[in-house]
């Protein structure tokens, strides 16, 4: 048996069964959980390339498997990725029944999972781009159900996705030609320019951006957000992966300069664009874009040639607290346009912007009071999930460039204002407006969780960033 065969095989078979199967919704979710769950234990306990003991039964988990004449290759080094994969995926599973996520969303969420973590392990890589490519398409059921006209936003997102595969795939045939003739500048030149490019599709960075925006006011918040958030974690190593696998790119200031720049870009245009938003779901999509802008400065820390452990350190760290703020954030939207207009009429772009929501804040309190302590935790606030990681992150900053660390609490400011525009909004009403909780039990328990989650993290970061830590030092181990 092969590592590629458990983590990537067994769970697309296992994500085609449970598409058969969608009818029982409770048990697929169920049974969606516990495999990720699963996975993500095998990942961090049993070591890749080494033999598992099952009573009298001996496994060697070999790292490679070939089909078609490629290879898929899982290292050691890899198992934080799969436990981060498998372990988010097991926990937006657990979110959509509360969520009403549709039948769809287990079974294909499985196959994303598989489908990146085969993206990530896929040699020749250029193949990783119609490994995305796959995610994409498979991904359009979750985001535009049937019998719901295509919205912009899932056209978009499909168009920049779709545009982002040839440039990687020419990518990979200029590189070819850079390992042959290093010292061709011109051939560095345009690989650098169309893997920028091709990156920019991948992870909306501006002006590529304005699909997400897009998308989390159209489509269901749940889904829409449990799409940024793998995407994003899929597609960060895998370019980490292109960092460490050519020298001459890896080596270069300008690529580490350029990071520098569009992570400050994306962060000033994400808290401003946020701060001033008029619609609940939007704000998040700008959230998303800050957080990418976050990552990119996170990676760009490092000096030319040498991505720091302290930046890794940061970048796994912030994963767990990303996830809880999407999760919770999207999951109280999820409420509130589901119950929020009383007549439960309308699209969810509609049901969502400022105008439908005024007030609303006092027929769900808890719904509300759990989107903005996610929106605080994306911001950096105090006490909260988010602000051991910001600290670090502005911190290291700070020692690079004063003006990315300046940007970065601009960014956080932004978010901030938006967070409390949002909240005048949903509280207005006067007097005359009584407080009542209309949420169901479910959602309350499920939100009484989320905001546990959000101040454990936060308060007592020393339970959790020890184990993060130890993905840094497992992923280095056999990186340069």
């Amino acid at each position: 048996m092969n590592a590629p065969l458990v983590w990537i095989v067994l769970p697309g078979v296992y994500a085609a069964i449970l598409f058969l199967m969608r009818r029982w919704g409770r048990a697929v979710v169920v049974m969606g959980i516990l495999v990720s769950i699963l996975l993500a234990w095998l990942a961090w306990t049993e070591p890749i390339g080494e033999t598992l003991i099952l009573g009298s039964l001996r496994i060697k988990l070999d790292d490679t498997l070939f089909v078609l004449g490629r290879r898929f290759v899982l290292r050691p080094s890899d198992a934080p990725v799969l436990t981060m994969i498998y372990l988010g995926a097991a926990f937006w599973f657990g979110g959509a029944t509360v969520a009403r996520a549709g039948s769809f969303f287990v079974p294909i969420g499985l196959a994303i999972a598989a489908l990146l973590t085969a993206a990530i392990a896929v040699e020749p890589f250029l193949y990783a781009a119609l490994l995305i490519e796959l995610v994409t398409i498979i991904s359009i059921p979750l985001i535009s159900p049937l019998g719901r006209p295509v919205g912009r936003g899932v056209l978009r997102y499909l168009t920049f996705q779709t545009l982002a595969m040839p440039l990687i795939l020419f990518t990979g045939w200029i590189l070819a030609g850079v390992e042959a003739s290093p010292a061709d500048s011109s051939l560095v030149l345009h690989g650098n320019i169309l893997l920028a490019l091709g990156f920019a599709f991948l992870l909306a960075i501006f002006p590529f951006h304005t699909w997400v925006p897009m998308l989390a006011a159209e489509s269901h918040p749940f889904v829409a957000a449990f799409i940024f958030y793998i995407l994003s974690l899929g597609i960060t190593f895998l370019g980490i992966g292109f960092l460490e696998r050519y020298l001459w790119l890896r080596t270069s200031s300008n690529s580490y300069a350029l990071l520098q720049f569009v992570g400050m870009l994306m962060v000033v245009l994400g808290g401003l664009w946020a701060a001033f938003q008029v619609h609940l779901g939007r704000i998040l999509g700008y959230a998303v874009l800050m957080e990418t802008g976050l990552s990119l400065l996170t990676v760009s820390i490092g000096p030319a040639g040498e991505l720091l452990p302290p930046s890794l350190e940061i970048l796994f760290s912030s994963m767990l607290p990303r996830g809880l703020a999407f999760g919770i954030w999207a999951l109280a939207l999820t409420t509130l346009a589901a119950y929020g207009d009383g007549d439960g009429e309308g699209e969810t772009e509609e049901r969502l912007s400022f105008d439908r929501m005024r007030g609303k804040g006092r027929k769900f309190p808890i719904a509300v009071g759990l989107l903005m302590m996610a929106n605080l935790s994306l911001a950096g606030f105090p006490l909260l999930a988010g602000f051991p990681v910001r600290l670090a992150l502005w911190n290291a900053l700070a020692q690079k460039s004063v003006l990315a660390a300046v940007v970065a609490l601009l960014g956080s400011v932004g978010l901030l204002t938006g967070c409390l525009r949002s909240l005048a909004i949903l509280t207005a009403g006067g007097d005359e407006v009584p407080w009542t909780m209309t949420e169901q039990w479910s959602e309350r328990i499920m939100f009484f969780l989320g905001g546990l989650a959000l101040l454990l993290v936060g308060i007592l970061p020393q339970w959790f960033l020890p184990a993060l830590g130890r993905m840094t030092q497992i992923y280095l181990s056999s990186h340069p």
